[in-house]
């Protein structure tokens, strides 16, 4: 039940202009899923604008989306992974 309430909430409008939704990474940094509009390649459907903020400063930018119960994300170089949806809480500003 706790999996369908994330998902429906990251696939929801967002009710207010900055809301988004955050990870921590392996690198120490975190995954953040935005509302912007992304679209990877001309031919793919559009989705949402995410980046990976790494310890170091490093920020790889990708496009992501919820499929089949996960986050699906792909990273601008092309490589993509699958997260797990109760790995990210939702932030808003206040």
């Amino acid at each position: 039940m706790k999996k369908l309430l994330i998902a429906l909430l990251l696939v929801s409008g967002a009710a207010q202009a900055e809301e988004w939704w955050e990870s921590s990474n392996t690198s120490g940094g975190k995954i953040v899923l935005l509302d912007a509009e992304c679209t990877p390649r001309p031919d793919a459907k559009t989705l949402k604008r995410m980046y990976a903020a790494h310890k170091n400063g490093q920020t790889y930018w990708g496009c992501w989306n919820f499929w089949t119960g996960q986050v699906h994300v792909v990273y601008d170089d092309g490589v993509s992974y699958t997260y797990d949806p109760s790995l990210f809480t939702q932030k808003v500003k206040p």
